[in-house]
């Protein structure tokens, strides 16, 4: 048990009953699929190649998600699959009991480490069309998942358990743009989507004591005792979304655009949670959160360098925004009862800011509309505070190094791509960690005689990325203006 000045803060430092960061922590599962903090850029072939740097230069059908109103440059019909794949390292060397845990002072750890290092569901299939009737109007269709880490595997009662074991999670957005242009200097457009998550789950080590005795607290993980697996499996078959944007061409030579989701994605995932020591929960145990996903703005201006009818190169610098700070809390709703002792409604307070990301992005057409190869690069802001330092979702600090290619073979577009990402390597002591082992039934401080509880980020967490993306665009009609 930590002596009180040891290991253990005042009970106003310390976040709200572990229980609900339990439920929080699932239901954070489908950000997977969400842009900037919590995604590991970029959606598409041709987008990736550039370091995402593509609110106005985008000239395919990711478009619908990437700025709507550049839609209203493509002309003829035009039928694209992208698809990534993510390879990512990720470790936590948890840090040595300190002193304060009696006997378990001292106890050092094995480096924890991810089981599953490839992540494969990354497609982005879409469809755009003018139908042939109106110059004027440009018409999209498509569905695509997230580009991130959509699922993880560690150790059972392992070094990291009391933050994650495994984790798998699904989200879809099946998207409707239409886009109106006046002219060839100018569009406005309009995806809408219905937002899918069938399935989530997300498993992690809880101490499910029903005594109020602090040196209850188990901060080595064993398979013993009133220690369990807790695995929540959670879904949202319906939500709803919109992103907006323009483009615009003042001079041949420089195009700027803005785009962005104009409304919150309203999920409210529910579902059961279950366990490898059933026996513990004597009644049906059932979740329900609230959860609105946050606005977010991208735009950009892009230089195009040509000598006389033919485009050399262009340059784009964009600038992509979340309003993540807006997360103040998740409320959750609670039915059942874990030993008998029913759980109750429970409100979590976060700790999440901002997330900034510039993308400066080319493309060098070495072979006039045949063969465009690109480099990018980009830094992005973490949203997670250090403090608030989780395996599930490690969004620090980034910077990434891309390059593509598309060739053009007369109405078929191939692509590739890849981008390396770099993660500041992150250190959380355990004074200042605010991941606590889980305590559903008697959580700290208020049933641990003031005792905060035991820290399960407090150690090491390294990371990267490699991303691979391949596409095929096959175009029906008139080609783009690059």
């Amino acid at each position: 048990m930590a002596a009180a000045g040891s290991l253990c803060y005042s009970a106003g430092s310390v976040p709200p009953p572990p229980f609900t960061r339990i439920l929080a922590l699932l239901v954070l599962a489908p950000n997977v699929a969400l842009a900037g903090g919590f995604e590991i850029p970029d959606r598409g072939t041709r987008a990736l190649g550039r370091a995402g740097a593509t609110a106005v230069g985008v000239t395919d059908p990711t478009a619908l998600h990437y700025n709507p109103g550049a839609l209203s440059r493509l002309s003829g019909t035009r039928v694209l699959w992208h698809h990534n794949l993510i390879l990512h390292e990720t470790t936590f060397q948890r840090d040595p009991i300190s002193a304060g845990w009696g006997g378990d002072a001292g106890t050092t750890f094995d480096l924890a480490e991810d089981g599953e290092s490839f992540f494969p569901l990354g497609a982005f299939i879409a469809v755009s069309s003018d139908l042939g009737l109106t110059s004027d109007w440009t018409f999209a269709a498509g569905l695509y998942g997230p580009s991130g880490v959509g699922k993880h595997d560690y150790e059972d009662y392992g070094p990291q358990s009391y933050m994650l074991t495994e984790m798998e999670a699904i989200l879809v957005y099946y998207s409707l743009a239409a886009a109106w242009s006046p002219n060839e200097d100018f569009g406005v457009g309009l995806t809408l989507q219905w937002v899918d998550m069938p399935m989530m789950e997300y498993e992690l080590v809880v101490n499910g004591t029903s005594s109020e005795r602090p040196n209850q607290l188990q901060p080595v993980p064993v398979d013993s005792g009133t220690l369990l697996k807790t695995r929540m499996v959670l879904s949202d078959r319906m939500a709803f979304s919109g992103i907006a944007g323009v483009w615009w061409r003042p001079a041949k030579w420089l195009e700027t655009g803005l785009a962005g989701r104009f409304m919150p994605i309203g999920l409210e995932p529910e579902g059961g949670v279950e366990t490898d020591k059933p026996t513990l929960i004597t009644d049906d145990l059932t979740a329900h959160m609230a959860l609105d996903l946050p606005m977010t703005a991208r735009g950009g201006i892009r230089y195009l360098h040509y000598e006389g009818d033919r485009r050399w190169f262009d340059v784009e610098l964009d600038v992509f925004w979340e309003n993540w700070s807006t997360f103040d809390a998740f409320d959750v709703k609670l039915d059942g009862a874990i030993s008998g002792q029913e759980v109750k409604d429970l409100s979590i307070p976060k700790a999440w800011q901002d997330s900034v990301s510039v993308r400066l992005g080319s493309g060098i057409n070495l072979v006039d509309e045949v063969l465009e190869v690109s480099l990018g690069a980009l830094v992005e802001e973490g949203a997670v505070p250090d403090n608030y330092t989780h395996l599930d979702y490690p969004s620090f600090d980034r910077l990434g190094l891309a390059t593509g290619v598309v060739w053009d073979l007369g109405g078929y577009r191939l692509s590739a791509s890849y981008m390396h990402i770099f993660q500041e390597t992150r250190t959380v002591t355990e004074s200042r960690g605010k991941q606590f082992q889980q305590r559903p039934l008697h959580p700290c401080p208020e049933e641990c005689e003031g005792l905060s509880g035991v820290v399960a980020n407090a150690g090491t967490f390294e990371s990267s990325y490699d991303l691979f993306s391949i596409g095929l665009e096959v175009v029906l009609g008139a080609g783009d203006e690059g």
